[in-house]
């Protein structure tokens, strides 16, 4: 008989939470998935870059990726920027401000809403459902029982788990907007060879910058390590002496 209500609960378990969750009603506020593409050409493709990261900093937006290419013609920069999705409008036309022509400029929106709720109601289920089996795990009588009853929140757990995956990565597209950007410089077939030895300077005179700021933010370590040295060597130095 006990063997036999503990199975009847399982079979009811999912029916009954259910019908406790469909009466539950929440105002909808809408989710939106908002991306963009902006391709163009500029005449300074360092200065571009510069004005990028300080539009970053001010949006609060971030480089997800970028990659640096050098062709016959030009030096093209792609990036991937992630920004908060109230900055997304604001960032996207001053981007476009940058640009000397736009090659190409697209803005998608998708509306995720109903998945959304979708997954929150089945999750928001799951999680009485095992609190539920839980209930049910302290009145369990014998070790069967609670084998069975461990089995059912274990696949739950694992129902739960996938769910608020799949959650959590919406909520992201959802709060962080991205934006795929690639920009240009010309450097002309005539004076290629100049206008490349011009930019490879450049960057490499950014990259030294770069570096030697690195340096400044860790002097303190290295100063501890040459100490450290210093003194290592001038004991063994020392013991030898002594030896």
């Amino acid at each position: 008989m006990q063997h036999q209500a503990l199975a009847d609960s399982f079979e009811n378990l999912d029916a009954e939470v259910v019908n406790v969750n469909a009466n539950s009603k929440k105002p909808i506020q809408r989710k939106l998935i908002k991306n963009g593409t902006i391709t163009f050409e500029t005449t300074d493709l360092m200065n571009a870059r510069t004005t990028i990261q300080k539009l970053c900093v001010q949006y609060k937006a971030y480089l997800g990726s970028e990659n640096q290419h050098n062709y016959d013609n030009r030096f093209q920069n792609d990036q991937e920027i992630r920004v908060p999705a109230e900055h997304f409008d604001k960032l996207m036309q001053d981007l476009e401000t940058l640009a000397n022509k736009v090659e190409n400029k697209s803005v998608s929106t998708e509306d995720v809403t109903e998945q959304f709720i979708d997954i929150e109601a089945r999750l928001r289920t799951k999680k009485e459902v095992e609190a539920r089996y839980r209930q049910l795990l302290a009145l369990a009588k014998n070790v069967n029982e609670m084998i069975s009853i461990e089995s059912q929140i274990g696949n739950v757990r694992s129902e739960i788990e996938s769910m608020e995956g799949q959650l959590n990565y919406m909520k992201n597209q959802v709060s962080l907007s991205t934006i795929k950007l690639s920009y240009f410089e010309i450097i002309g077939t005539d004076f290629g060879f100049a206008s490349k030895f011009v930019y490879s300077f450049r960057n490499g005179w950014d990259n030294l910058l770069t570096f030697l700021i690195g340096m400044v933010q860790v002097w303190p370590f290295l100063l501890v390590i040459t100490l450290t040295a210093w003194l290592v060597f001038k004991w063994k130095k020392k013991r030898a002496m002594v030896a």
